[in-house]
């Protein structure tokens, strides 16, 4: 009976972790001058990113490169470039495909105004099937419109926090991370309409 109290909690909680999405907030500005606008330049970065428990990316980095050369000697600095690639292959493609139909406005790099989106945060999630459990990936990061070619004047900044993607049987990172990416995408293209 205990046991099955226990298994009844994990998957509880396991469901009510799918239940609490995405949420943005307008932090300053806003977004009307994309209004009428039918593109927009979108450009993705990454700085200051912290990755799950660590402060900063190259600490993470610098970690797992160390433990995949102690059990693959050589293979560390491969996991390396394909943590940095997987940005262009899975993240910013999920990401502008979503934000595309979340706004009904196509991506050009010439566009008048440029949206910044900037990850903070990345949690890689994880799932166990022997004992029902999982954590779902999550990214966190901030949106920032400009004028193309002018950095200095923002004209709106919105945050998302708890963008998530599907947890499961995934090896390859950027296979289950682009999820939350998509969320993000979808979340931020409506909000613009909105705000």
């Amino acid at each position: 009976m205990k046991l099955l109290k226990s298994l009844f909690l994990v998957i509880s909680l396991t469901m009510a972790s799918q239940v609490f999405c995405q949420e943005v907030t307008l932090i300053d500005g806003n977004f009307k001058a994309l209004n009428g606008q039918s593109y927009v330049s979108l450009k993705l970065t990454y700085e200051s990113l912290q990755v799950g428990k660590y402060k900063n990316e190259s600490d993470y980095v610098s970690k797992r490169v160390a433990e995949i050369n102690k059990k693959y000697p050589g293979k560390g600095e491969d996991w390396a470039a394909n943590w940095v690639n997987q940005r262009k292959l899975y993240f910013e493609p999920a990401f502008a495909k979503a934000f595309k139909q979340g706004s009904g406005k196509d991506t050009l790099a010439t566009a008048m105004y440029t949206l910044i989106f900037n990850t903070s945060y990345i949690e890689q999630g994880f799932s166990s099937a022997a004992i029902l459990v999982h954590k779902n990936p999550e990214i966190r990061g901030e949106l920032i419109l400009i004028k193309t070619g002018d950095s200095t004047h923002v004209l709106g900044r919105a945050k998302v926090t708890r963008a998530l993607g599907k947890a499961g049987p995934h090896f390859e990172t950027g296979e289950h991370i682009d999820g939350a990416y998509s969320e993000a995408g979808t979340a931020l293209g409506v909000f613009i309409l909105n705000n």
